[in-house]
C-alpha cells in the first residue's frame, strides 16, 4: 500500500516540507484503499460490536449491567483502534511481500519510517472511525452517562497513541516473521481480555492487575475511566497511571518505528524484501 513519488531531479530530499508530503501521499494512499474496500470495514465494525456485546450479556447473565458497560466500553473503543492498527497494517506488509511490491517501493525517495508512518496514520482514520461508530451506538442506545470533559482528551490521545503503537510494532514483525497472523491474533485477544474490555482490569487480583497494566491500552483505558468520572488529571498524575501511561505510549511507538526501520535495513541486505 506504498506509493513511489515521482520528484523533479534536484529537488530536496529531506526538507520537512517534502518529508510532510510524503506522509501525506502514503496516507492517501491508505485511505483510498480503505475506501475500495469498505464493505469489510464495516463488517469488522459490525462483529467487533456483536462481539462486545456478546460478552456483555454474558458477563450481566442475560442483562446488560450499565455501570459495567462504562468501564468496560472504551476498553472497546481501544481494541478497536489497536486491532485495526495491528490486522489491517500486518495484513498490508504481508501482501506487498508476497506481492513482491515492497521491494519496488524502496526505489521512492520516502524512508521506511516515512512510509511506515503514512500507513500507520491511515490506519488511525480507519481505526478511529470505527470507534466513534461504536462509542456513539452503545453510549446513546444504551443511554450511558459520561461526564465528558477536556481532561479526557489527554488519556484518550495517549490511548490512541499506545494503540497506533501496538499495530506499528506488529507491521514491524511482519518483515521479519512469517506466521505473524496468527501471533497477531494472540495478542488481539490478549489485549481483548486483559485490556478491559471483558472486565476492568481493577477487579483482578493484585500481581494480574500489574501484568495486566503492561498491555497495550490497558493503561490508557484505566486513565480514561478516571477521567470520565469527572476526576481531574491530578487524579491519574498523582497515582501514576498518567506518568506511566506516556512512559509506555512512547515507548512502544519508539520501538514500533526503531523495530521497522532495522527491520526493513536488514530485509534490504538478505533478499527479504520479496516471497520467501
Amino acid at each position: 500500500m506504498t506509493t513511489a513519488s515521482l520528484i523533479p531531479v534536484g529537488a530536496p530530499s529531506r526538507g520537512l516540507a517534502f518529508q510532510t508530503r510524503l506522509v501525506r501521499n502514503e496516507t492517501a494512499k491508505g485511505l483510498r484503499l480503505m475506501w475500495h474496500r469498505r464493505g469489510m470495514v464495516g463488517v469488522g465494525v459490525l462483529m467487533n460490536g456483536l462481539t462486545y456485546l456478546g460478552i456483555s450479556f454474558f458477563i450481566g447473565g442475560g442483562h446488560i449491567v450499565e455501570p459495567l458497560m462504562l468501564l468496560t466500553l472504551p476498553a472497546l473503543l481501544a481494541m478497536t483502534i489497536a486491532g485495526t492498527a495491528a490486522l489491517q497494517g500486518s495484513g498490508g506488509v504481508a501482501e506487498e511481500i508476497y506481492g513482491g511490491t515492497l521491494e519496488q517501493t524502496q526505489l521512492s525517495p520516502a524512508s521506511p519510517q516515512v512510509q511506515v508512518l503514512g500507513r500507520i496514520a491511515a490506519l488511525a482514520i480507519e481505526g478511529l472511525a470505527g470507534a466513534v461508530v461504536l462509542g456513539a451506538v452503545f453510549a446513546l442506545g444504551f443511554r450511558l452517562d459520561y461526564d465528558a470533559h477536556l481532561a479526557a482528551a489527554l488519556p484518550a490521545l495517549l490511548t490512541v497513541a499506545d494503540a497506533l503503537g501496538y499495530g506499528l510494532l506488529i507491521a514491524a514483525l511482519t518483515v521479519r516473521v512469517a506466521s505473524i497472523g496468527a501471533i497477531t491474533h494472540v495478542f488481539n485477544m490478549v489485549i481483548m481480555v486483559f485490556g478491559g474490555m471483558v472486565v476492568p482490569i481493577t477487579v483482578f487480583p493484585g500481581s494480574l492487575e500489574t501484568v495486566a497494566q503492561f498491555v497495550p491500552t490497558a493503561l490508557g483505558v484505566q486513565a480514561f475511566n478516571t477521567t470520565l468520572a469527572g476526576e481531574p488529571l491530578a487524579t491519574i498524575w498523582s497515582d501514576g497511571t498518567l506518568p506511566w501511561l506516556i512512559v509506555h505510549s512512547g515507548l512502544l511507538v519508539t520501538l514500533g518505528l526503531a523495530t521497522y526501520v532495522a527491520n526493513i535495513r536488514r530485509a534490504r541486505r538478505e533478499g527479504g524484501l520479496s516471497p520467501r
